[in-house]
């Protein structure tokens, strides 16, 4: 497993996902990797629309691999 990279990015969250996104898309050779000990992301900001009870919690959940931008590499779990 690589220990060192360009940028460390801690947490796969919206924030997280779009900024590696961002930078990739700025430059395609970067070496990125994102750092989260969650196996699922979750959209919080359809949470609203949970509680209101027109939009299904399942929905809200996907698998983290799935949304990590293509050319940036999953870190691997924290303890």
């Amino acid at each position: 497993m690589k220990t060192h990279h360009q940028i460390i990015i801690i947490g796969a969250g919206t924030a997280g996902i779009m900024t590696a996104g961002q930078l990739l898309k700025k430059d395609k050779n970067l070496d990125i990797a994102i750092i989260d000990p969650a196996e699922k992301h979750y959209y919080q900001p359809a949470w609203t629309l949970v509680g209101a009870g027109t939009y299904d919690y399942k929905r809200t959940g996907r698998p983290m691999g799935a949304l990590i931008p293509k050319g940036a590499t999953p870190g691997s779990r924290m303890p």
